[in-house]
């Protein structure tokens, strides 16, 4: 049977089963239920299609459990002591997972990596560390010596291991600011033992190895932020590292693949452009061939074959998710093509495949779908569900996202989603969601909890991808830069104006809202348009772009300084002005300000600093710190306590 006709039905039989008190019921608390933490997820299979591998929550930890393919019989499962939980994971052979170890400190909600890899076997066997600061202190059975233990961050490259069973791995240097340049390493997946295979030439340096597991092309950031390219021969053993002529390439140069003669090289780059798109460039020569690039966004992602040698697929998002099919030549584009087919208008991603590509684990979500994974069979041509990432929502009738643009004060062109709550009053309560960022970020459609609990609380939700926002080219961003305060938030009032006047919302009944960079738009732009705004909620906010230039974890990064020299300037009066805490005496709108006191991103010393404004101007503010919190909230019960001020908040301020 045809993939497409299969879901349909699948998907009436499900429609019909659904009860519309189930959904009342779900609803009842909104914090808590979207709050939930999923039960299951991040599906993976081996290389050899026996076995599965996901995620689940266990006593507030990650774990990691593995099932048989045919039965989906559990067979184990990995559960770290102490403060340890399992990160990102990859199969390295059939028996074997190895994952970024992270860690949850008693004091800080927010788990934290610090460059350690650990090893498994589905049978619980030859388990331990097998990089890392700690590696040295631990053995994993008589045959095996004590690792060495690095001061290093382990980032995966390539996990499929040679014939030596060993994976590429790059390690990078613990040092305070981050400048040290990585050492590409091959890392036996038993013993740990590792061999050099160079050092990169620049630092947070992105690196693909060609077909023969060498390093080929790395591009990284320079200390004034600026993206440098070096190349190396394809039969190189020696550390002989050649830069690219910086004027050949773009902004945004990361590669991809290296294509599997070793010879060129896709790449995301917006060279000849203000878009990102995707390229293969010739090694030799450094030749460009355009594979694609939208004239309206960036490219988002890529499809890549099993082999990861090779792109026949991309992913633009210019207002819902499109895929485009550059090659019938493979077999897995045709796959693909199919599966577009069987779930229309949704986005649709493979997260792993088996070596010789006849089983794939795809996840299919959008934005009233939270996410299903699948499991495809190549040669049956049939889906299998495996798990709702979500599967407390399902029976909830969910709020759909809509794209929108409209001309900024100026006449700019902006783009954005508006989400209406299922039932609308006359009063037309808005809440204006803006995200954080506020450059390389940007509002897609997709399912979201923030949008979804405002919206089933009765409120429409207006997101505005204001100049900026990353995702619609290098010139939308750069437009941005220098002009947090100013151009920034002229689209952000504009966007609700417009709103306003389509009949979306009614003036005087709107809130805004964000988190980082959203919190700082929510008092600036309350400060700029103080008529406009009935309430704010400003989570994890920087307010003094001052401070913002010497505290944080930003100045501190070896490009930090030049990256905040470009987005913010060094005129100090318009740095005050576009300051909100010096700006307080201008509003009118009451505020809730959440903050975490360990947040290093956006110090805490900035609420502290809003705060102190604001009771000097004798304006009125709710207060909410969490001493267990960094940049943001993480864990079920403090997303709760979040959710549940922002609706209590909001249900005073505005009249649904």
């Amino acid at each position: 049977m045809k993939l497409s006709k299969l879901f349909r039905r699948r998907m009436l039989a499900v429609c019909a089963a659904l009860v519309s008190a189930q959904a009342l019921a779900a609803a009842a608390d909104l914090p808590a239920l979207f709050a939930k933490d999923p039960t299951i997820f991040d599906f993976k299979i081996s290389p050899d299609g026996q076995h599965l591998a996901a995620k689940i929550i266990h006593e507030e930890r990650i774990a990691l459990v593995f099932f048989d393919r045919a039965t989906m019989k559990m067979l184990n499962s990995v559960k770290m002591g102490g403060d340890g939980q399992v990160g990102e994971y990859h199969w390295v052979n059939n028996e074997r997972v190895i994952f970024k170890l992270t860690q949850v400190s008693p004091w800080q909600q927010e788990p934290e990596y610090f460059g350690e890899l650990y090893g498994v076997n589905i049978d619980g066997g030859k388990r331990g560390l097998l990089f890392g600061y700690r590696a040295g202190e631990q053995q994993v059975g008589s045959n095996f010596k004590a690792r060495e233990a690095r001061r290093a961050w382990a980032e995966f490259i390539d996990v499929v291991p040679d014939e030596n069973n060993r994976i590429l791995i790059k390690s990078t240097p613990m040092t305070f600011d981050g400048e040290a340049f990585p050492e590409v390493l091959a890392l036996d997946i038993f013993s740990g033992k590792t061999t050099s295979r160079g050092r990169l030439p620049v630092s947070q340096g992105e690196v693909e190895p060609g077909p023969n597991g060498r390093p080929r092309v790395v591009a990284g950031l320079n200390s004034k932020n600026q993206t440098e390219v070096f190349i190396r021969q394809a039969d190189s053993t020696s550390n002989d590292w050649e830069q690219f002529p910086a004027q050949q390439y773009g902004d945004t140069f990361a590669p991809i693949a290296v294509a599997s003669d070793n010879k060129s090289v896709y790449v995301f780059d917006n060279r000849k452009s203000s878009r990102t798109g995707v390229h293969r460039m010739d090694l030799s020569n450094g030749k460009f061939t355009e594979v694609y690039t939208d004239p309206n966004v960036d490219v988002s992602t890529v499809i890549s074959t099993t082999d990861q040698r090779a792109v026949y697929g991309i992913r633009v998002d210019d207002g819902r998710p499109s895929y485009i099919l550059l090659t019938g030549e493979y077999d897995e584009a045709k796959v693909f093509k199919d599966l577009l087919a069987t779930f229309p208008g949704e986005k649709v991603s493979i997260t792993s495949r088996t070596a010789d590509g006849k089983h794939w684990i795809v996840l299919v979500s959008s934005d009233v779908n939270p996410g299903t994974y699948y499991l495809y069979n190549h040669e049956k041509v049939s889906l299998a569900k495996l798990a709702d990432y979500k599967a407390h929502l399902n029976g909830v009738t969910l709020a759909a996202m809509e794209p929108f643009s409209f001309a900024s004060t100026d006449g700019y062109k902006v783009h954005g989603y508006l989400t209406k709550a299922p039932q609308q009053s006359a009063n037309k309560p808005m809440v204006v969601l803006v995200h954080g960022g506020p450059h390389f970020v940007r509002d897609q459609w997709e399912f979201n909890s923030e949008v979804q609990m405002l919206a089933l609380s009765g409120y429409n939700v207006l997101q505005v991808n204001y100049r900026g926002s990353g995702g619609y080219g290098q010139a939308h961003q750069s437009a941005g830069y220098q002009q947090w305060g100013g151009l920034i938030q002229q689209d952000i009032i504009a966007g609700t104006q417009w709103a306003i006047a389509q009949g979306q919302a009614k003036a005087g009944n709107v809130c805004i809202m964000g988190a980082s960079f959203g919190a700082y738009s929510t008092v600036q732009a309350a400060t700029l348009a103080p008529d406009l705004y009935k309430c704010g909620v400003a989570v994890a906010g920087v307010y003094d772009l001052p401070l913002m230039k010497n505290s944080g974890d930003i100045p501190d990064a070896y490009f930090g300084k030049a990256y905040l020299e470009q987005v913010l300037g060094n005129n100090q009066v318009q740095l005050q002005q576009f300051s909100p805490v010096y700006q307080v005496a201008k509003l009118k709108a009451e505020l809730l300000i959440m903050h975490g006191e360990r947040d290093e991103r956006a110090p805490f010393e900035h609420a502290k600093r809003l705060k102190a404004a604001l009771d000097k101007a004798g304006k009125p503010y709710q207060w909410l710190v969490f001493d267990d919190e960094t940049h943001g909230f993480y864990g079920e019960h403090n997303q709760t306590i979040y959710l549940k001020n922002v609706q209590d908040f909001l249900a005073k301020q505005l009249k649904i």
